[in-house]
């Protein structure tokens, strides 16, 4: 089989299992296998495949027909230019997180050397985009999943920001780790609400960690803990960095300004979705 033919049977093949953007998830899967960058694959169209490429191309198609994630199958996702690893128990980095990264590390490369939290860090994406555009800074990355912890670890190997990065284990809910204040909290936190869990695309439903997803009743359990636990945490002159859900946005800036914090900005997504909330602790 040619690569031009094992695209488009894939295509057709992940088209009928439901997959989103069928062509596009084969034509990655094809460079993982040829191990090409996949705007290479125009260029490689009447290459036929050896056996071993053949098997393992008929085993990724297969698997990704189940609706395993393409990001769980190359084993890597790109976020914000780095590539991270991802498996079941971590949150595939998505793209309208890069909007976070990109408001934090503008934060906090004007502060000379900043302390910054990643509340809930998961793969450590938005710790290590932190360190990594940040030389100066000193950032603690905190999650529940020791799973998920060693996840952010090798990453931060990857990218060697590691010396950069203090990592800790628990429920940030039970309290924030140390005792100094921060310059930057920022947090991607678990915001879809539980009855809402059911209805998830299968990908992210069935191989998405649950820890990941589940945001409480109203999907605004754990902005109400940081709403509490990081205003007395912060500088002055610091900042909390959240991205919210579709439509939460107005009520996570209602329960900052009840908590007692001060200015609260609403960024929009690609998709002018309201999706960032920076929020200021008020003035004395």
């Amino acid at each position: 089989m040619t690569a031009a033919e094992a695209l488009q049977t894939a295509t057709t093949t992940l088209a009928a299992a439901g997959v989103d953007a069928p062509r596009v998830n084969a034509e990655w899967l094809l460079a993982h296998v040829l191990g090409c960058p996949r705007a290479e694959l125009a260029l490689r169209h009447a290459e036929t495949l050896t056996d071993a490429q053949q098997a393992e191309w008929d085993l990724l198609i297969s698997r990704r027909a189940e609706r395993i994630p393409l990001q769980h199958l190359l084993g890597t996702a790109v976020f914000c230019g780095l590539e991270m690893e991802v498996n079941s128990h971590v949150l595939v980095p998505r793209p309208e997180t890069e909007l976070l990264a990109e408001q934090a590390w503008g934060f906090a490369s004007e502060l000379p050397s900043p302390t910054v939290l990643d509340f809930g860090t998961g793969s450590g994406c938005l710790a290590i985009v932190v360190a990594a555009h940040c030389p100066g800074a000193r950032v603690l990355a905190l999650d529940v999943s020791p799973e998920a912890l060693a996840v952010a670890r090798a990453n931060a190997e990857r990218h060697g920001v590691a010396a950069h990065i203090e990592f800790h284990e628990g429920d940030g809910r039970a309290g924030l780790p140390g005792e100094e204040a921060f310059d930057l909290v920022l947090s991607n936190p678990p915001y879809i609400p539980t009855g809402d869990l059911p209805a998830l695309q299968t990908e992210v439903r069935e191989h998405d960690p649950a820890l990941a997803l589940d945001g409480g009743a109203d999907g605004l359990e754990f902005y109400r803990a940081l709403a509490k636990l990081a205003l007395p945490r912060l500088k002055p002159t610091g900042r909390l960095m959240l991205e919210v859900g579709d439509g939460q946005a107005e009520a996570v800036a209602a329960l900052l300004a009840e908590a007692g914090w001060g200015e609260c900005e609403l960024l929009p997504d690609l998709n002018n979705v309201l999706r960032i909330v920076i929020a200021s602790p008020a003035n004395p």
